[in-house]
């Protein structure tokens, strides 16, 4: 196994990689904290489906319930968090990590064959779900699978914020993308901005050091920005007259110097009918540049009517429903360390003696058990994992049998 980080040990093979504990946990410490991100933002327990379309949550398609999905469009359908741990259970899921303004499928008119373990009665259809590709297991404009068997190139996936759809970095028609995805916070692919014409007007607008070229990248930086340099960079005319102040500043609690007004919003500056008038192929927007997107009465009706309205809503990135999941993480977290304090001083002495002695018994042993890996420079395999826990049980078994050490 290759790995990231690799120490020669002394072993008889120089050449030879080791993978070491420390790396092990680190690595599979951001996985989790990945993981608690994606799914910590949903109801692992009780089905959404009550709690109509929500915001964004994360879905799975199960191939098993719904295999004419792979082929059939009107046979897509997307589950909850909890359905697929309940009502799916071992099945072929398709993980689509997280669509916006969805309700659950799983027991609905949709899955007329399938019943809902968590709930049954589900009357409405749901109209408005929205299913695109990724629903039938394929991805990006060369609609295939992820991971694709017969594509040996490595290549980041990378997820469009309006369409949701889920691109190769080489197929978003440009000639580069961002060399850390900590450069940008959001991609808009270049269908996306092609649809949604009011987008064009913040592409290229941001000159002067506010706007970042990566060869024929369109990286946009907003963060930091205020009014007056962004119409100055920008040489557009505010119009005013246009924009609700009132109602902005009791939105926003004051922060409308943070929002970049245009006049030409409805009004683009550019020729559509030529391609060439403004920049085309996947664009990636910086941390902080919807806050820009300009509020008027024109430019809100436009995104009504684009169906892009969820742009103006700051729940709806998926950075402020990853750190919600964060933040639900550590509050179970201390609840279950309070509990487990609660529970621990209403033991009495001997049994919190026992309990301790108990603990610093395992923590000994699996050093121990670790120190012998670090020795022998072997890799730790699950079944030598599950072998200590054996012994550890027989041990505590022999244990538990014989005369209490302690007074009572």
């Amino acid at each position: 196994m290759d790995a990231n980080s690799s120490e020669s040990a002394g072993t008889s093979n120089p050449d030879r990689s080791w993978l070491t504990l420390s790396d092990v946990l680190k690595g599979q410490e951001e996985l989790e904290a990945e993981s608690y991100a994606v799914l910590g933002g949903s109801d692992d327990k009780n089905c959404t489906y009550s709690r109509g379309y929500i915001g964004r949550q994360a879905l799975y398609a199960c191939m098993t319930c719904m295999p004419e999905a792979r082929v059939e469009e009107q046979k897509r359908t997307g589950v909850c968090l909890a359905c697929s741990y309940q009502c799916h259970e071992g099945h072929d899921l398709i993980e689509l990590y997280t669509k916006r303004n969805f309700r659950c499928d799983c027991g609905g008119k949709r899955m007329p064959d399938v019943r809902c373990k968590l709930d049954p009665l589900k009357l409405e259809a749901n109209t408005l779900n929205q299913y695109n590709q990724n629903f039938s297991g394929i991805y990006c404009t060369c609609h295939r699978p992820y991971p694709d068997p017969d594509d040996d190139v490595e290549d980041e996936m990378i997820q469009c914020v309006v369409c949701e759809d889920w691109y190769h970095s080489r197929h978003l028609g440009t000639d580069g993308v961002p060399s850390s995805p900590k450069s940008f916070a959001e991609m808009i692919c270049g269908r996306c901005v092609q649809r949604v014409v009011i987008l064009r007007n913040y592409v290229g607008k941001l000159e002067d050091g506010n706007q970042t070229q990566l060869n024929d990248t369109t990286l946009v930086d907003v963060t930091g920005l205020d009014e007056s340099n962004i119409a100055e960079a920008s040489n557009i005319q505010h119009d005013e007259s246009k924009v609700e102040d009132e109602a902005v500043d009791k939105e926003d609690g004051g922060n409308d110097s943070k929002r970049l007004k245009l006049d030409i919003c409805t009004k683009p500056p550019f020729d559509e009918a030529d391609p060439a008038a403004y920049k085309q192929g996947a664009t990636f927007w910086k941390e902080g540049w919807r806050n820009f997107l300009c509020r008027c009465t024109d430019c809100t009706s436009n995104y009504k009517d684009l169906k892009v309205e969820f742009l103006l809503d700051e729940k709806d990135t998926v950075q402020w429903y990853e750190e919600h999941g964060r933040q639900k993480q550590q509050e179970e977290e201390r609840n279950n360390d309070d509990q487990a304090r609660e529970a621990f001083n209403r033991m009495g002495r001997v049994h919190q003696v026992e309990y301790l002695t108990g603990y610093n018994h395992m923590k000994e042993r699996m050093r121990e058990f670790f120190d012998t890996f670090v020795a022998s420079q072997q890799v730790v395999t699950a079944k030598d994992v599950h072998e200590f826990f054996d012994k550890l049980k027989e041990e505590r078994s022999n244990v538990e049998g014989a005369p209490s050490n302690f007074c009572r």
